[in-house]
């Protein structure tokens, strides 16, 4: 059954174009190279603004975190540059590294995607530096104590000295920008860096960022597996001498404080190869039958209430073309078609949907349980990198690193003991683990599922497990593309945090 291949295959090549609306296909060609980057979230949908869409140029936006934009393009260039069905097009220099541009084979226009700031945290031209302070300080052979707001000051003035001195490579003007007065960015930096240097990763040679690219050095270390572009998801990587090491950083104010997500995964990217054959045709039914039931209620809704029915910008949900294609009574939406009327429909109609007892989150999550030790296993290399520990034949460590600290301005400078989770260690937990018992993913017990009575949110909930220790809380949602797959987001428990540092 091939009538939603493209909407579960893994992405080793571009789509191929077949004719039919080009706007369309422009936005789901980003939609599955946006599948391959797994680390960031972001929206995707027609570029309608005046200008953004010509004769020659296709438009299309993804709205982003602020601080995840130069990214996101350019792990997305990274992306096209290695599919032999798109070519790379530069996009004006004052753009050139939040934008990305390309051209498919079998479409003369060029594909002009415009990353958009989400509006939080400030939004506009800003960069997040606090992966910029952290490595910076891994170059020192001790972290500085620091305990007023004058020592944060120094300290800012001595990691831009490290940064000139160039023993920080990968880094960009707006992230230097980001330095000054970032104090709470610091007090997390100080507190990673402190786990990184007790564990023997402090007074490095050189610290690679890579998060704008790979730099020669460290390219080998790039690792792309699970139809996942950035697997070995080191934000930056140590080196000293001829060993190195990985490092995937996180950052929270509390130790109290929820810890931050180990993957954001698209679930299309995870159901690759025959032994995912019969959970694509069931997903493949599933998905048709809810989405055609939300573009058909969609509009019922916008006959009975044309003035309630409009964006924010005053169009309608569906406009004319949407309802000349579909009919009288919606008769003409398929399962082959539904992507095309779904981008225009607001989030908020979608989501109440699948917070409904015939919510699409009904059958994926029956899906998944049932097919419990295939999605497991899959879920368990993707969140701990078990997998890397390969590369320690040549000299490569990794771990994940959560700084934690604030600042606050009646009390100064608040930083707490990182936390730090070598490959090494959390492979032979595992091992002893498996021992017990295999692998598991079920519904979380303690939580209300999307199609429940009482649900508060489109989300699913699921416990990953090994024997009878769950290692992993997992919550599966749309990151707002209902064209594509909701995604897996990933937390350590409790449990397996303590068994792993004991």
């Amino acid at each position: 059954m091939d009538t939603f291949k493209t909407f579960w295959k893994n992405i080793n090549e571009a789509l191929e174009f077949k004719g039919g609306e080009e706007h369309l296909f422009a936005v789901n060609l980003v939609s599955e190279i946006d599948d391959q980057i797994g680390s960031i979230n972001g929206e995707i949908s027609k570029d309608l603004r005046k200008g953004k869409t010509t004769s020659n140029r296709i438009g299309v936006q993804i709205i982003l975190p602020a601080s995840s934009r130069i990214k996101f393009a350019s792990m997305a260039n990274d992306t096209i540059k290695k599919d032999k069905d798109l070519d790379s097009v530069s996009p004006p220099s004052t753009r050139a590294r939040k934008d990305f541009a390309f051209k498919h084979k079998d479409i003369d226009k060029t594909i002009y995607v415009a990353t958009r700031p989400d509006g939080k945290r400030g939004g506009g031209a800003t960069a997040d530096p606090n992966e910029l302070m952290t490595a910076a300080l891994c170059t020192l052979s001790k972290v500085p104590t620091v305990e007023t707001v004058e020592d944060l000051d120094a300290l800012i003035e001595q990691v831009k000295d490290i940064i000139s001195s160039g023993k920080v490579k990968g880094h960009t003007s707006l992230e230097i920008e980001a330095l000054e007065k970032s104090y709470s960015n610091l007090c997390m930096a100080i507190s990673a860096a402190n786990i990184i240097h007790a564990k023997g990763g402090g007074n490095a040679d050189t610290v690679y960022l890579t998060g704008k690219a790979w730099d020669k050095e460290v390219k080998q270390f790039q690792v792309t597996k699970y139809g996942m572009k950035d697997f070995n998801a080191s934000d930056f990587i140590i080196q000293k001498g001829k060993n190195f090491i990985g490092i995937s950083l996180k950052k929270k104010e509390t130790v109290s404080q929820t810890d931050p997500t180990l993957i954001n995964k698209g679930f299309s990217t995870m159901i690759q190869g025959n032994e995912f054959d019969k959970v694509r045709s069931d997903l493949d039914i599933a998905a048709g039958e809810f989405y055609v039931n939300v573009v058909r209620l969609t509009q019922r809704y916008q006959q009975t209430n044309p003035k309630k029915a409009i964006d924010k910008d005053g169009n309608p949900f569906l406009d004319q073309n949407d309802i000349k294609l579909l009919g009288p009574k919606g008769r003409g939406i398929t399962d082959k078609n539904w992507k095309q009327f779904v981008q225009r429909i607001p989030n908020d109609i979608i989501n109440l949907q699948l917070k409904k007892n015939k919510s699409l989150f009904k059958p994926i999550s029956k899906i998944v349980t049932d097919n419990s030790d295939l999605f497991g296993n899959q879920l368990l290399q993707l969140i701990l990198k078990t997998d890397l520990k390969e590369l320690k034949k040549i000299n490569f460590d990794f771990a994940l690193v959560i700084g934690i600290g604030r600042f606050l301005p009646s009390k100064g400078p608040v930083i707490e003991k990182g936390e730090y989770e070598d490959v090494d260690i959390m492979v032979t937990k595992l091992d002893d683990l498996f021992k017990t018992g295999p692998v598991k993913l079920v519904e979380d017990p303690r939580k209300t599922q999307a199609y429940q009575r009482g649900a508060t949110a489109a989300m699913l909930f699921f416990v990953l497990s090994v024997g009878k220790t769950p290692i992993c809380d997992i919550t599966m949602r749309y990151k707002g593309n209902f064209r594509a797959a909701p995604n897996f987001l990933a937390t350590m428990t409790p449990e397996f945090k303590k068994i792993i540092s004991s």
